[in-house]
């Protein structure tokens, strides 16, 4: 399972573990059924401690996204998706919440944000035209 943990964001790690979890099943790179490994190995794989771990597969089943069965382990939900497992706008909203915060603590405003957003995305937009051989509405001016 490969999850992307930054400790130097203001969101928690067990929250940002959750988070890549619900990321997971949203994709399709988890799926109903499928078994998350256990508490203790996922601990060692993320170098995070056990109870973080544990915290995070807590909230998780709280939320009706896995379900743990003693002795068997922790798998994906049948009603993941349906049962608050994380939709495109729900992990869009989260990753923009996390430029967000970083933006914040690097004391960008927001409004120089918002410009810099824009200018990425025309950016990228110019450089996959570029890509396919095209041009974009803005290389006709």
């Amino acid at each position: 399972m490969i999850l992307d943990l930054d400790p130097a964001l203001p969101t928690p790690l067990y929250l940002q573990l959750v988070e890549g979890v619900r990321r997971l099943v949203a994709i399709g790179a988890l799926r109903p059924g499928d078994r998350l490994p256990p508490v203790r190995d996922l601990a060692v794989q993320l170098r995070l401690n056990r109870n973080t771990v544990a915290r995070a597969v807590q909230e998780l089943e709280s939320q009706g996204v896995v379900r743990t069965r003693v002795g068997q382990g922790t798998f994906v939900a049948e009603q993941a998706l349906a049962a608050g497992g994380a939709s495109r706008e729900t992990l869009l909203d989260a990753a923009i919440d996390r430029l967000l915060d970083e933006s914040e603590a690097l004391a960008i405003p927001a409004a120089a944000l918002a410009g810099r957003v824009a200018a990425r995305a025309r950016d990228r937009a110019q450089a996959a035209a570029a890509r396919a051989g095209k041009t974009t509405p803005e290389d006709d001016r």
